[in-house]
Formats: C-alpha cells, structure tokens, sequence
C-alpha cells in the first residue's frame, strides 16, 4: 500500500531541479490523481496524457507534465513493451530514444499518424537500420514507410474493365451494389453502415472467449441481416480472387495438415507470430484493398446515396467494425465476421510473396495459417538465425504487420516440432498424449456406453466423429481405424 509520504517523496524527487515559469502552482489533488493512474502503465497511459492536456489552460499545467514525464521514466519498461501512440505529444521529453523509435516504427503506416511518425523519427534523430523503400536507396529509417505514400487510393485503375481482368462482377455505383447483396433500400445500408454494438439494434454482438494460452479474445459477432450481407461479398467479390499459394487458412482445400506438410522432416523449424493480426487490418487497408480490385473511392468516405460511386469506401466500412461509429477510421475486420478471414488473406498476398520467396532464396519453406508464419529448413539459414529473424520483422513491419516477440520459437529436429498443432518430425501425426486421451475415450465408450463419457455434453457425439475425422485426415493409418470405431459407436447409439 502506497502511503501520503510516498507520494511526497515520487513528488520531491521528480520535480527536483525543474525551474517552473512564475505563476506556476502546485495542484496536489491533480498530481496525486497522476500518481496513482501510474501504478498500472501502460494500461493508463492515455488517461494520464487526457488528464495533462486539459490542464493546458491552467497554471498546474507545467508542474504536471513534468511530474508526469517523471512517473513515465519510473516504468520506462513497462512504456518500452507497448509503447502508445501519444508519445507523439510528448514534445521536448527526453524518454529513451528506442521508445520513440518503436512508436514511430509502428505508426509509420498508420494513415493519420505516419507524418509525425517521420516527424518523430527525425527530431530524436533515430537511427535505425530498416529494409530501404526501393533498391539503391538508403538503409534507414524511411523504410518504415514503404507502402504508406500519399494518395495510394487515388493510384489503382478503376472501372469496368478494370474489374473484368481481376474477376469481380461489375458495380459501377450505390444502387448497383445494394442490387448485388440484397439490401433492399437505402435506410437498411445506412444501418450496416454504422454497424457497431452501442446502438439499440445492435448490429454486431461483442463477447470475449479465453486464448488456449491466457488472455481473451474479442469477438464481434454482426446480426443475422449484416452477417447475410458479408456473406454475399464473401461469396459474390471475395471469393473471385486468389489467395498465395502459402496461405492455408481459411482457404477452400487447404487444412492445418497442408500447413504443416512442407515442414516434415526439416532440420530447422523457425515460428513467428503477428500481433493483433484481425485488428492490424484497419479500414483503410480494406477501402485499398477493394480499391485495387477496380471499385472507386470516389470522395473517401461511404454512401447510401444510389447515384454515389464510393463503392470501394462502402463496402469496406460494410467488412469493419468499430464500438463507435463515428470513428470510422479506427475501423477493422472483426474476427467474428465471415468476410475477415478471406480479406485477411488477400491483403497478406504480397507479404506472402516476400516471405516466401526470401526462404526460398535460403533452401526453406514458408506458410501462414492466419497470424502463425512457418519457417523451415534441412540446414541454418545463411548469415545465421538471427540475421534471418530481423528480415522477417522488417518485411512485416514494411506490409503493416507487428511481430511478437514473445511467440519467437526456434525448434529443432532432436525437439518435438510442431506447426498448427500437427508433429512434423517424422511424418505428420497428432502428438502422442493427444492421441492416448482420444483412444482412452474411444475404449470408455465402447465399454460402457457414450453416455458414460459425454457427461451431459449434447455435441458429445459430433466431438467423437468430428475428432475422430481429424485424426484420419492427419494420420489415416492410425485414424481410419478409430474412424471406424466411432462410426459404429455413434451408428449404434
């Protein structure tokens, strides 16, 4: 428990030394409120800088921030692991340089924040070596950028024809595209439009479901009327166009098995992470996306006017969600929504392409199944492991991706290696306790009934026969022959 002297004594330490214009006051109430919203940074960071920004006006205002500057220096490490974006505000602050060059590396592609991220990265003069934006040029820190250039929007061909190459169905404006998903009037894509969970209607649904390994994950739903909607983009636009021939999730007649097939038998498994991979796809990655297929963006921003032609901006806010509406560009695909994934997948194309090809130039191979990037290799990658690790981190931060750094894995053929749950050491199989649990489950059943088992589960059968199929499809050796088993089980009753 914090006491009042421990206050005065973060108070007489952090603002030791600071000589304050005349007038300057000492508000002890506002800095005991900053003091205590630093016991959880970064979590409070934002409320902190909220709370020192409405002091502008005031005589507090100086002696706050600097109280504040020194409150963030006391957790510097706790700011360095996920440094927010309104470090940017802190003009004139000497926090550690690495911190101001992760913020400004990670919003380098934000498309309202890119500016002062270049701004940022060259008022603390940051050094840092990044993958130039084209050959030739320097090694520096404009290789955040790459891809993050004025009016990209504005650079793709639209049109019919240019629609007809890539495969789309045409839709020239507004009404066009209603007439193709089924909305039936202007008020009802007006709703999908401002689609959040605030409203009474509700548009989407939000609840969270645990990780496998901690945390929680969110989740929005869209109502039945808007997930209908999505699933006609889905299968009218999205669907036409091909996904890189890495990418295995989600994707018709690819499976976590063809994820992890390239992998067997390799030296070397080398596994990466994205941060966030649903919500990093934010609504102007989309509005690029459908803007590259030929739809126009017209004025940038959506319409339910029929004779308006921002079918691009439309049909991009229609995939994304935000809690509230008005901020549209804070917008992003929902893991929840059926058009996520395949959009996913789709803007991952070229970084699939640089991924691929750059283990290909080292003898490896690569897949993705989702935000899980697959490395492998008979032998180490030239110039070693970790020369290899800053390419990957540098080529996903260049295609708008973050990659953890705590789901890093070096795994080598005297471990168990594993991709997307399936051991890949020797031929691809289930893991053996995995596969013992099942078959003990099996035998209960046979034995004494699948009652005896389900313990009132009311799925209980289709968990048998549909784990029983995934074990067939991994290893039909093994599986075909627990296939049969349930098949007969639950055949029985």
């Amino acid at each position: 428990m914090r006491s009042d002297e421990d206050f005065r004594e973060c108070l007489a330490r952090h603002l030791e030394g600071h000589r304050f214009d005349v007038g300057a006051t000492l508000d002890m109430e506002t800095l005991r409120g900053l003091w205590e919203l630093s016991r959880e940074l970064p979590d409070n960071f934002s409320l902190m800088m909220r709370t020192v920004r409405r002091l502008r006006a005031y005589s507090v205002h100086d002696v706050a921030l600097a109280f504040t500057v020194g409150l963030l220096r006391d957790d510097v490490d706790a700011i360095a692991a996920d440094p927010p974006s309104e470090i940017f505000d802190l003009k004139g602050v000497a926090l550690p340089n690495d911190i101001y060059a992760r913020v400004a590396r990670r919003n380098a592609r934000h498309p309202k924040l890119r500016a002062r991220a270049a701004e940022l990265a060259r008022r603390h003069r940051i050094e840092d070596v990044a993958l130039p934006l084209r050959e030739g040029e320097r090694w520096d820190h404009t290789g955040w950028t790459r891809g993050a250039e004025p009016n990209q929007l504005y650079a793709h061909s639209t049109g019919a024809r240019r629609q007809e190459e890539v495969g789309v169905p045409p839709i020239a404006d507004i009404a066009e595209l209603r007439e193709l998903l089924g909305i039936r009037t202007p008020a009802q894509l007006g709703f999908y439009l401002l689609a959040s969970d605030t409203s009474n209607l509700k548009p989407y649904r939000t609840f969270t479901i645990p990780k496998r390994r901690g945390g929680e994950r969110t989740i929005a739903a869209p109502c039945d009327d808007l997930r209908h909607t999505q699933q006609a983009i889905l299968k009218e636009i999205l669907s036409k166009l091909p996904t890189h021939d890495a990418a295995h999730g989600f994707v018709p007649g690819r499976s976590t098995v063809t994820n992890a097939t390239p992998h067997v038998g390799k030296k070397l498994l080398i596994k990466f992470d994205l941060a966030d991979f649903f919500p990093t796809i934010r609504y102007w990655r989309v509005v690029g996306l459908f803007a590259s297929m030929g739809y126009t963006v017209g004025r940038l921003c959506f319409s339910t006017q029929d004779d308006d032609l921002e079918v691009a901006t439309t049909l991009a806010r229609l995939c994304c969600y935000t809690e509230l509406p008005q901020r549209t560009t804070s917008a992003y695909t929902p893991q929840g929504a059926p058009t996520s994934p395949a959009i996913s997948n789709l803007i991952c194309r070229h970084l699939d392409k640089r991924l691929a090809n750059l283990a290909a130039s080292m003898g490896g191979d690569y897949t993705r199944y989702a935000d899980d990037l697959t490395f492998s290799f008979d032998e180490e990658p030239s110039r070693g492991v970790g020369r290899f690790r800053w390419w990957i981190n540098q080529i996903c931060q260049q295609e708008g991706f973050v990659v953890r750094e705590d789901k890093f894995r070096v795994i080598r053929s005297s471990q168990q290696q594993r991709v997307t749950g399936v051991v890949v050491n020797d031929g691809l199989s289930i893991p053996r306790k995995e596969r013992r649990r099942f078959r003990a489950i099996v035998h209960n059943c046979e034995r004494d009934g699948l009652a005896s088992q389900a313990r009132g589960r009311p799925d209980f059968e289709s968990y048998l026969m549909g784990y029983a199929a995934y074990m067939n499809m991994v290893s039909p050796d093994e599986g075909g022959e627990l296939l049969a088993r349930v098949k007969k089980l639950v055949g029985g009753g």
